[in-house]
């Protein structure tokens, strides 16, 4: 299975990064190495910018969970968005649809979206979403994603949850084709209105309708029937407890 060539590095020269960053609309920052993205686009508060990575070596996910990404292997963005839709929880749905729609037009179609903050393509995830507040006037928020794209097998062996890559879905693409698919994307998805956007997001979800086990933030972990996505992000699921409504915490399907 051949890769695509891969042109992210052009974002080191001076000229380049300038042209593609009047383009986004943002400042746009690449590091060839970096601890976290995402720390590093919440100094640069409030924006609007975008911090990319080709390799990544303290970066986290939910629950402060490491995400470290070899050299050549992801793309690796945090951007820094002015007013985001309603707070962090659906900053984060809504950056999932976005992801969505890039896979769409890179061809990797059929991508679907694990409340609160993943994006998978036939069950496995390609790819995860942080969303934090940021310093500075106007609620900015910064959205952190990380694509896999040129990994194999034998590179996502051991973690979590089953992986995938672009490149094992068949899609091998140009890192830097990707990253100017998710800026577009991102745009426009905050630009919508949130509520048409977490509709496309319940028509993507692989947890709606299906039985679960949630472990709210703070809470007891309980099996239940995910029913349906409220406007503010938040999950509502049936237990044998009565109904229970999920701001922020895990979901795992059952199958």
């Amino acid at each position: 299975m051949s890769q695509a060539p891969d042109r992210l590095g052009l974002l080191a020269q001076p000229a380049v990064r300038s042209a593609y960053g009047r383009e986004l609309g943002q400042l746009l920052e690449y590091h060839e190495r970096i601890g976290s993205t995402q720390d590093r686009a919440r100094a640069l508060a409030p924006g609007p910018a975008l911090v990319v990575a080709d390799e990544q070596i303290a970066g986290r996910g939910t629950k402060d969970r490491r995400w470290v990404a070899a050299a050549g292997s992801s793309v690796l963005a945090s951007f820094v968005l002015p007013g985001p839709p309603a707070g962090s929880a659906v900053a984060s749905l809504v950056a999932g649809v976005a992801v969505a729609r890039a896979l769409d037009e890179l061809g990797a179609t059929g991508a679907q979206l694990k409340w609160p903050n993943d994006v998978l393509l036939r069950g496995r995830k390609v790819a995860g979403i942080l969303t934090q507040s940021a310093s500075g006037p106007g609620g900015h928020v910064v959205v952190g994603v990380g694509l896999n794209v040129t990994q194999s097998e034998s590179d996502l062996g051991g973690l979590r949850a089953p992986a995938t890559s672009l490149l094992l879905e068949g899609r091998p693409v140009d890192r830097l084709v990707a990253l100017e698919a998710l800026a577009r994307a991102i745009a426009d998805g905050f630009a919508a209105l949130p509520e048409a956007v977490l509709e496309e997001w319940r028509r993507r979800s692989n947890v709606l309708g299906r039985k679960v086990l949630v472990a709210p933030d703070g809470g007891t972990r309980v099996r239940g029937l995910a029913l349906a996505l409220d406007p503010d992000g938040a999950l509502r699921v049936e237990t044998a407890y009565g109904p229970l409504r999920i701001l922020s915490g895990e979901v795992t399907v059952e199958e």
